[in-house]
């Protein structure tokens, strides 16, 4: 079953997972990159050739079960350290086309009590705009 499909540059990267055999397997633009078996959490790890065909682009891919919600397994991405598919909710993820998802857990407030305003966050970082 597919878990998640992104499209990152010119290339997509496709997870599968077979609940019943616990067989999970990443796919990079139509090639199988990794495959494990695992029940609850896997990563995988791999690395290819970035799109400027000089540095390498290293990707970690996480299966997680999740079973509180209907999707009962989610999958977070990285390539480069960086959180690019963000299902669990638990990273932070940098798009200039996409809101944070960053959780608003605490309020803040000053000496007396009084709770102050949160300054808008930023929906990109300045090194991704062109």
């Amino acid at each position: 079953m597919k878990i998640a499909s992104i499209s990152i540059g010119n290339n997509i990267i496709e997870t599968h997972n077979n609940m019943w055999t616990g067989i999970e397997t990443v796919y990079f633009s139509g090639r199988r990159v990794s495959k494990q078996f695992n029940w609850f959490v896997g990563i995988h790890n791999f690395e290819v050739l970035a799109d400027d065909g000089v540095n390498t682009d290293y990707y970690r891919v996480e299966f997680r079960t999740d079973f509180s919600s209907a999707q009962f397994i989610k999958t977070d991405i990285f390539r480069n350290g960086e959180c690019v598919l963000d299902q669990t909710g638990k990273h932070y993820r940098y798009a200039a086309n996409a809101l944070p998802a960053i959780p608003n857990h605490e309020a803040r407030h000053d000496a007396r009590g009084k709770r102050l305003e949160r300054a808008p966050q930023r929906l990109y970082r300045d090194e991704d705009l062109v």
